[in-house]
């Protein structure tokens, strides 16, 4: 009789752990193995390499500044937040059903009569009840991870945001910096032009020039009050742009506060690894959103069989609260139930395939995050190389414009 019931403990204990959910495999990355900055593709990295926080990025102290002041206040940061936290306590509601539910009760009745006897009759009441599913085919084991995993794809989402608004704001503050050197740059032109209207206007009393050349010259300076007045335009939305991703509406910096110096100082190595690309907060929030899909398919499978539940009470009743739990007016019942599902019109059989399709379109979810990181990664590192190409370009053709620029001044100033 012993090993019957260790026997059927043991298998009690078996059932409990069992898992419906198919066994977890990570996609194959659907992108080139190989990938260089010289070929688009990403290559191992050389021994050592670690992740530069954005701190150690950015040596720019004023986008620094900028940055800290986004992530305390950007209301997009804050939402993502609290939705780790909707996510963390949905998990606890669900994860709650996996283990014994008790509750205590205890009520008092008092009763009499209109007519007759005039005593008041009292009954009290006090008792446990306890539940508890078995849940020997993992049905709410895989509920609680399929949350769990929704929970850590939430964390993600959160993480996403976060490097995304630490971007916008180096990027919002680059469009500042850019429209005060650009407002600046038309500044210098109005004046230049007005100079060579004054030259013109010179030629024309001494019959070197006609009207139309200066009218030509008047034209080139309104020109460039339009582009002055576009330019302060710009430069406004770049201060509303900015001052939305801080949250708040104090004091921007202008273009006395500038470092006119580089934004980062951190050179990227010339070779990244290719699974650095399973690192992206989008990657991981798509795969734990796969985990939970494939824990909802052991869920559905779970529903084909049955549901065990054991439920019992402990209670105690007397017309006196001193003897209500004395042995002699106490009670209990053990009550084990069991659903066998016979027939549903096939809502099981539903449940399953809508829980294979929406894990099917995970794995797809999960590969297009991974070949649209690709493009990414690979439209960085062309851009960089284009942009360092363009700049060695107008440096070369600044030291031209300037050669030529000493004769033209000394040519007005001498003709005015």
């Amino acid at each position: 009789m012993c090993k019957f019931k260790l026997l059927t403990l043991s298998v009690v204990f078996i059932l409990a752990g069992c898992s419906l959910a198919p066994e977890y495999q990570r996609p194959a990355m659907p992108i080139p193995q190989q990938f260089s900055l010289s070929q688009n593709a990403l290559v191992p990295a050389p021994q050592g390499y670690q992740d530069t926080g954005w701190r150690t990025f950015f040596v720019d102290d004023q986008v620094k500044a900028l940055i800290g002041e986004a992530l305390l206040n950007n209301r997009d940061l804050r939402m993502a937040t609290l939705k780790v936290q909707e996510a963390r306590a949905q998990y606890g509601v669900t994860d709650a059903d996996r283990y014994p539910q008790l509750n205590a009760g205890s009520s008092g009745t008092y009763s009499g009569k209109f007519k007759g006897e005039t005593s008041t009759q009292k009954e009290f009441e006090a008792g446990l009840n306890l539940s508890f599913d078995l849940d020997f085919f993992g049905r709410l084991k895989n509920m609680s991870e399929a949350e769990r995993q929704n929970f850590f794809a939430s964390e993600e989402a959160r993480r996403a945001v976060h490097i995304l608004l630490i971007s916008n704001v180096s990027q919002s503050y680059f469009n500042q910096r850019l429209a005060y050197a650009q407002l600046k740059i038309a500044e210098e032109t109005l004046q230049n032009y007005q100079r060579s209207y004054a030259f013109v206007e010179k030629q024309l009393l001494t019959g070197s020039t006609n009207v139309l050349a200066l009218e030509q010259a008047r034209g080139v300076i309104e020109s460039t009050r339009a582009d002055i007045a576009k330019r302060k335009g710009e430069l406004a939305q770049a201060n509303n742009a900015l001052q939305l991703l801080l949250g708040s509406y104090g004091k921007l910096p202008d273009d006395r506060a500038h470092s006119h110096g580089d934004i980062n100082a951190v050179a990227l190595p010339p070779s990244l690894p290719s699974q650095i690309l399973l690192q992206r907060p989008d990657i991981l929030e798509a795969e734990h959103a796969l985990m939970a899909a494939n824990a909802n398919i052991g869920a559905a499978r779970a529903a084909f069989f049955p549901s065990i539940t054991l439920t019992s009470s402990l209670s105690g009743s007397s017309s006196d609260l001193s003897s209500l739990f004395n042995a002699a007016s106490g009670m209990w019942n053990f009550v084990p139930k069991i659903d066998i599902p016979i027939f549903n019109a096939g809502r099981n059989q539903s449940n399953l395939d809508l829980a294979e399709i929406r894990q099917q379109q995970s794995v797809v979810n999960y590969e297009q995050k991974i070949q649209n990181a690709f493009k990414e990664v690979a439209d960085a590192l062309v851009l960089r190389q284009s942009l360092a190409d363009q700049i060695t370009g107008r440096d070369a053709d600044l030291v031209v414009v300037m050669d030529c620029q000493i004769p033209a001044d000394d040519l007005i100033v001498h003709n005015l």
